[in-house]
């Protein structure tokens, strides 16, 4: 009996052993595991920074373009009003023109009628 209770011991320490290095494997490999989820945790905190810094930059960008754009369309109003009130001017100075041009042609009429 006492071989049968050593035979017992034995194999309840070798599956003790195993259970152990099994344990210890698990152990290891949850540690792998925490450093793989760490260097995620500092990618994702590092791709949020630039993604954040992307978006600042490009809102800004934006917001200078729209600017710009405001501020040219502007001027362009601008100078529309001041070709458009040229353009009356110069009609203005056409039909002014014509009129006098037309007397004049009226005047050389009446001379080229009477005789010399």
């Amino acid at each position: 009996m006492d071989n049968e209770i050593r035979d017992i011991l034995t194999k309840i320490l070798e599956g003790q052993i195993r259970f152990e290095s099994k344990v210890t494997g698990l152990e290891i490999e949850a540690r792998k595991q925490s450093i793989k989820l760490e260097t995620i945790e500092k990618n994702i905190k590092l791709i949020l920074e630039v993604q954040t810094s992307h978006k600042g930059q490009h809102d800004f960008s934006f917001k200078n373009r729209d600017e710009l754009i405001y501020e040219k369309t502007d001027k362009i109003e601008t100078v529309v009003k001041n070709i458009s009130e040229d353009v009356k001017e110069v009609i203005e100075s056409v039909d002014v023109m014509k009129f006098v041009i037309g007397k004049h042609q009226i005047d050389i009429e009446i001379l080229k009628r009477k005789p010399v």
